[in-house]
């Protein structure tokens, strides 16, 4: 049912369910990365097009992302705690915009977890 009133969300979900399968823990934390940022990518779009239900449930997906990322935490890591202090900045940063975006705070947020998706990519990968 889903396919035919929201096709987008339908193919997002089947996409979001086929890559969460078989993954590694590695790739799960990419997978979060990448999703993070590209709800990101929505706000922004949604933000500019004055459209407050699609910031809405963009917020609600960043939010889910970033919890995620906070759950996979290895609290006794040396970069544990500096992460989990991250993460919950960014979750303030993105529930301040429920009422009004701060597009310049939303941007540099997005810039940073882009550069740790690629620091990731690049450690994974090589």
């Amino acid at each position: 049912m889903l396919s035919r009133s929201k096709p987008n969300e339908a193919y997002r979900q089947t996409n979001f369910e086929a890559r969460l399968l078989g993954s590694s823990r590695e790739e799960l934390v990419l997978f979060c990365l990448e999703d993070l940022l590209d709800s990101m990518r929505h706000l922004e779009l949604a933000d500019s097009r004055k459209d407050r239900a699609g910031r809405s449930r963009a917020i609600t997906r960043c939010v889910t992302a970033l919890t995620a990322l906070e759950l996979g935490i290895d609290r006794n890591a040396e970069m544990g705690a500096p992460l989990a202090q991250f993460y919950g900045s960014a979750k303030s940063i993105l529930l301040d915009s429920i009422r009004q975006t701060d597009a310049q705070a939303i941007s540099a947020l997005r810039t940073d977890f882009s550069e740790i998706a690629g620091a990731f990519r690049e450690a994974f990968y090589s």
